[in-house]
């Protein structure tokens, strides 16, 4: 779903601290940077300058974030609210290299209920990415990630009789072979991803073990494009995909292991002072080995664009259609249709205002259930410094669905201090 956005957090009276510059001066400082979204954007004197150690620049960052939840179980009926504190430390270090290039990240994130403890957990995450030049037309990039997480309450699959929340570790790679000739472009390359669910205990006692939905996810794609612009490229792609579970039967009812493609055609482009971005459309297809599972078809498409209103707004639209997973009886999978828009002013060098609205459309194969996903957000982001900046936002969500018992609405308020180098 769109969303999964973060809630962040400023202090009101921060405001009068802001130091007060003219929209015309303003303007004039980022009119050569038209083509880079608010968010992007560089601004001296408040951006993190980290620390250099060798041919790395290392950029540490830590933030302390407090949020008030009006239903933190994601439940239709007798919704419990609590004060959520989190704790998170981050750090990436990234290399200068005139050829080739290395990025090192880790993160830690802790999050403390003031009432309902079973809900605390500890997230971390760490995992590196990078590029060997072969050639000044060829290169290989890649790169690994492990992360111990949790799902969100409000996630679909998320056990609704569950004590806590359902942890999971996930450890993704990927490879791609980059080359250009001439105009034409090519990139060739392969995706892993590893799923290993946690046992949950469950209200009322007893526990329920989750390998039913431990997997991997393999990926191959073809993309060949052709550069009708310096600034515009055309493509089209294949892509292959096989999920394989751990447990099949008769260790389990159903065999989910599916194989699946898409065929998509799509642009790259960059629109000076007017937008940049990319879509593509297409068609997929994901086959299940069981027979009772039905097959999920239909159109595929992405974008991701922003428009460039001003030199001083940025509106951004996304949209994706995408087959996912599910533990649900009887469905193979559901399609997963969801369209965002966001908007980013920046109302002074230090003050940045966002908003965001979000719609998603689950639908389930063999099962009549659907569900309709609503989110919202407003944010204001207060840059103190080059070191401290601080976040004030508001987040909402609903699920309307058409099975009893998983309607939800939910409305968050947090605050965030963040610090870094």
């Amino acid at each position: 779903m769109i969303s999964r956005a973060m809630i962040a957090a400023i202090a009101v009276t921060a405001f009068y601290a802001v130091p007060i510059h003219s929209v015309s001066a303003q303007t004039e400082e980022i009119v050569d940077a038209r083509n880079v979204s608010v968010r992007e954007r560089v601004r001296p004197g408040y951006d993190a300058v980290g620390v250099r150690a060798g041919a790395f620049t290392i950029f540490p960052s830590a933030s302390v974030k407090g949020t008030y939840s009006d239903n933190i179980y994601a439940t239709d009926t007798n919704t419990e609210s609590d004060f959520i504190t989190t704790l998170g430390a981050r750090v990436s270090a990234v290399s200068s290299w005139s050829r080739h290039a290395l990025n090192l990240r880790a993160g830690v994130g802790q999050q403390l209920y003031s009432d309902n403890n079973d809900e605390d957990r500890l997230d971390w995450d760490a995992g590196a990415n990078g590029r060997i030049d072969i050639t000044r037309d060829t290169n290989i990039s890649g790169g690994l990630s492990y992360a111990q997480l949790h799902e969100d309450r409000s996630a679909p699959n998320a056990i609704g009789n569950a004590a806590e929340p359902t942890e999971y570790s996930l450890f993704e790679g990927d490879v791609a072979l980059n080359h250009r000739f001439n105009r034409v472009t090519t990139r060739i390359g392969a995706t892993y991803a590893n799923y290993d669910y946690d046992t949950v205990p469950l209200f009322g006692g007893g526990t329920l073990n989750l390998d039913a939905r431990d997997r991997e996810h393999y990926t191959q794609f073809l993309r060949l494009g052709y550069d009708v612009s310096p600034d515009t490229n055309v493509y089209v792609q294949g892509t292959l995909n096989q999920r394989r579970y751990d447990l099949t039967p008769p260790a389990v009812v159903l065999n989910r292991d599916s194989d699946g493609y898409a065929v998509v055609a799509g642009t790259e482009f960059r629109l000076t002072n007017l937008a940049q971005g990319g879509l593509y459309v297409g068609y997929h297809e994901q086959d299940y080995d069981d027979p009772t599972l039905p097959k999920i078809t239909g159109l595929d498409y992405g974008a991701s664009i922003d428009w460039f209103v001003t030199p001083l707004t940025t509106v951004r639209f996304e949209a994706a259609s995408t087959v996912e997973e599910t533990i649900a009886a009887g469905a193979s999978g559901y399609t997963d249709n969801s369209f965002g828009v966001r908007v980013d002013h920046e109302l002074m060098r230090n003050v940045i205002l966002g908003g965001r609205v979000g719609l998603a459309k689950l639908d389930y194969e063999g099962i009549t259930r659907s569900d309709d996903v609503t989110s919202a957000g407003l944010s204001v982001d207060y840059l103190l410094n080059r070191n401290f900046s601080l976040r004030l936002g508001y987040d909402y969500s609903d699920r309307d669905s058409n099975v009893l018992g998983l309607d939800y609405t939910r409305n968050e308020v947090g605050l965030t201090l963040k610090a870094g180098l």
